[in-house]
């Protein structure tokens, strides 16, 4: 894809904390950080393709439905979304198809340490949507949320 007009976003696309360093806010100081390069560099906003990080724990529920809930006090129900908002991120959009991931069931069955004895829809760890097995493949569609953050006014 080419085109003629210049940049005007960043993509974030990933941002990942070591397990012993969470909790630290390393995850905000990292978007604020995507958000000056950013404005050092004359884009109008930071895009992040943001995976849900307790999204995995209601595999059969749809991104678009999950991405609507809220805590009592208005924050966002997922963490990840919620430190987001928080430094001023706007949900764009939900990519219910964001990734697709397909490969032999006996993989599958490796990765997991699950069997897949037949073909069917399988809850599996760490899937934010279910593994669909048919004829010896397993192929997960993982969703995610695109989040905006922009830099200028």
């Amino acid at each position: 894809m080419t085109s003629d007009e210049p940049p005007t976003a960043l993509m974030a696309i990933a941002i990942s904390v070591a397990p012993a360093r969470q909790g630290q806010r390393l995850s905000s100081r990292m978007i604020e950080s995507f958000k000056e390069n950013a404005r050092n560099a004359g884009l109008r906003s930071v895009i992040a393709p943001v995976r849900p990080t307790s999204k995995e724990r209601y595999p059969l529920i749809p991104i678009e439905r999950y991405v609507e809930w809220r805590r009592a006090y208005g924050g966002h129900f997922d963490p990840w979304i919620r430190i987001h908002e928080h430094i001023g991120g706007e949900i764009l959009a939900c990519a219910p198809e964001s990734m697709t991931l397909r490969a032999p069931t006996a993989d599958w069955e490796e990765w997991t340490e699950m069997r897949f004895p037949e073909d069917g829809d399988y809850v599996f760890p760490g899937g934010l949507a279910p593994l669909v097995v048919r004829d010896g493949v397993g192929v997960h569609v993982e969703p995610n949320v695109w989040v905006l953050h922009r830099v200028v006014d």
